[in-house]
């Protein structure tokens, strides 16, 4: 899932939360938002990791091993 997914996520239950009456149920859904925004931003970040490393493998030689990678740095 892209991570603007997750954000969408937070942001609904932003809007359950804010036409929440109780206060413990308000609560509920803020801090389901919380963790739909951190697993927003961890989502982004595996996406720029993943285009890092699809860059990295385009300038990489195929027949290259671990081994050569590792002492190449």
């Amino acid at each position: 899932m892209s991570a603007s997914y997750y954000f969408e996520r937070a942001a609904a239950m932003r809007a359950e939360a804010s036409r929440e009456q109780l206060p413990q149920r308000r609560r509920l859904h803020e801090v389901s938002a919380e963790r739909w925004d951190e697993m927003g931003r961890q989502a982004q970040e595996t996406e720029r990791q993943t285009a890092v490393n699809a860059e990295e493998r385009r300038h990489r030689p195929y027949h290259q091993t671990l081994r050569e990678r590792v002492a190449a740095g």
